[in-house]
C-alpha cells in the first residue's frame, strides 16, 4: 500500500514574522501619511481663517475711521485715558451734516437751555437724519468740552426742502453758546464709538461698542481670535507723520478652531496666526 505525503497547511514562525513586520511598516507609513494630510489640512483652515479674521477687523475699523470727526483717542479695557499702546479707541463718527442752528435771540444759547432748534435740508443728495435718542449735536463754536445729548425730538413741515426740528436735550448745555444772531451756526451730529481688545475667558476678542459716551454694555464682536501673547492685547498707539494723525494698529490673530490637530505642532507658530501692522488715516486730515 502506497503513502501520500502531505504538504504543510500552515505557516512557519518566520513567514508570520515577516508577514507581520510588512504588515506594522506598511500600517506605519499609512498612518504617517494619514496625520501628514490632516495636519497640513489643519495648518491651511488656520491660515484661512486667520486671514479672514483679520481682513474683517482691518476692513471694519478702516470703515470706521474714514468716518470720524476727531482723531482717535487712546483708552484701556476700562475705557480710561491711556498711553500707547493700548487695548482701545474711541472717536466720534459722523452720523450728519449741516444742520442749522436757529438763534434764540439775546446772545444765543444759554448755558440752563435744555432744547436746540435747528434746521435740516431734505435733499436727496444733502439731506442729513433726524436726531435720534443718543446722538450728539457739537455746536461749531461751542466748548470742545460740551457734549449735548439728544433726548427726544420734534419735526416740523417741510417747506421749501427744509425741515425744522426741535431736539430736546439729556441735560442742560452747561456752557453758554454765544453768537451773532446775523451769523449762520452750524451743528453736526455724532456718536462716539470704541474698539477695544477686551480678555475673554482664555483668549481675547475685538469688541465694537456702537454707544460708548457712557456705561457701554452692548457691543458687536469682530474677532475671538486675537493673540495673547505679550503685547498682542494692546494694539493701537497713534503715529504722528508730518502733520497727519493716523491710527497705528498691530493685530496679531490666531485660529483656535485647529488647535487640538496643532496642539503640539506649531500652534503659535506661521500655520495658525497671521500678523498686520499699519497706519490707518481717517477722514479728516491734516490734523496739527
Amino acid at each position: 500500500m502506497q503513502r501520500r505525503s502531505q504538504s504543510p497547511s500552515g505557516f512557519t514562525l518566520i513567514e508570520m514574522l515577516v508577514a507581520a513586520s510588512v504588515g506594522i511598516v506598511l500600517a506605519g507609513l499609512s498612518f504617517a501619511y494619514l496625520r501628514a494630510g490632516t495636519l497640513l489640512l489643519a495648518k491651511n483652515v488656520a491660515v484661512n481663517m486667520s486671514n479672514n479674521d483679520l481682513r474683517g477687523a482691518l476692513d471694519q475699523l478702516q470703515d470706521r475711521l474714514q468716518s470720524v470727526t476727531n482723531v482717535p483717542i487712546l483708552i484701556n479695557t476700562s475705557g480710561a485715558v491711556a498711553t500707547a499702546p493700548t487695548a482701545g479707541i474711541y472717536y466720534d463718527r459722523l452720523l450728519g451734516e449741516s444742520y442749522v442752528v436757529t438763534h434764540p435771540g439775546g446772545s444765543g444759547l444759554a448755558a440752563a437751555a435744555t432744547s436746540v432748534l435747528v434746521t435740516r435740508s431734505t435733499d436727496a443728495y444733502a439731506s442729513p437724519p433726524i436726531p435720534a435718542a443718543g446722538d450728539v449735536l457739537l455746536i461749531d463754536g461751542a466748548a470742545s468740552t460740551m457734549r449735548p445729548r439728544v433726548s427726544s425730538v420734534s419735526t416740523g413741515a417741510v417747506t421749501g426742502g427744509l425741515q425744522t426740528i426741535t431736539i430736546t436735550l439729556t441735560a442742560a448745555l452747561g456752557t453758554a453758546v454765544d453768537w451773532n444772531a446775523t451769523d449762520v451756526k452750524t451743528a453736526m451730529l455724532v456718536r462716539r464709538e470704541a474698539m477695544i481688545v477686551m480678555p475673554a475667558g482664555a483668549r481675547s476678542e475685538l469688541q465694537r461698542y456702537a454707544a460708548y459716551e457712557s456705561a457701554p454694555t452692548q457691543y458687536t464682536v469682530i474677532s475671538r481670535q486675537i493673540g495673547t501673547q505679550t503685547g498682542e492685547t494692546t494694539p493701537f498707539s497713534i503715529a504722528t507723520v508730518g502733520l497727519d494723525k493716523m491710527v497705528n494698529v498691530d493685530f496679531r490673530v490666531r485660529a483656535q478652531d485647529s488647535d487640538n490637530a496643532l496642539a503640539t505642532k506649531e500652534l503659535n507658530n506661521f500655520s495658525s496666526f497671521m500678523r498686520v501692522q499699519c497706519l490707518a488715516p481717517s477722514r479728516q486730515r491734516p490734523k496739527n
